[in-house]
């Protein structure tokens, strides 16, 4: 997930209904589903490349926390499948730029959160095109999706 955050690739994020926002990123087309209301991770839920990510609006930032993320995946640190992720994103004035603040938290792996920011310029003429010929690494599937 960490990774899927702060690659130089595109995202997009579009709105599907009411109770859900799809993130799609540049990186290996992972997708990721963020639940707009409020359900908590199932108790028998494995944990998975992207996590459970839950969100919610706070005036015009949109607000996800994220738990359930598979352990000793790195992104420059491994971690517990305890960490858990706080983003926060948010569009300036003018809709050209999208800011991402994130925290990663997790007791087993780091001594205090680890606050990391990113922004992205509004670019609507990218695409995210299809990996034809690649090698995806070990463990990552076509459209990545809890």
């Amino acid at each position: 997930l960490a990774r899927q955050m702060f690659t130089p690739h595109q995202l997009e994020i579009r709105r599907r209904g009411d109770d859900q926002v799809a993130m799609r990123y540049g990186e290996w087309e992972a997708r990721r589903t963020i639940y707009m209301d409020g359900r908590v991770r199932p108790h028998d839920a494995a944990p998975s490349l992207l996590g459970h990510s839950v969100g919610r609006w706070e005036s015009e930032t949109l607000f996800i926390e994220t738990s359930g993320i598979s352990a000793n995946i790195t992104m420059r640190f491994e971690h517990s499948g305890q960490l858990r992720t706080t983003e926060r994103y948010t569009r300036s004035e003018d809709g050209q730029t999208l800011w991402l603040t994130a925290t990663l938290a997790d007791p087993q792996s780091l001594m205090e959160p680890l606050v990391v920011k990113k922004l992205w310029r509004w670019a609507p003429e990218a695409q995210i095109t299809p990996y034809v010929d690649c090698e995806r690494p070990v463990g990552v599937k076509e459209g990545v999706s809890p």
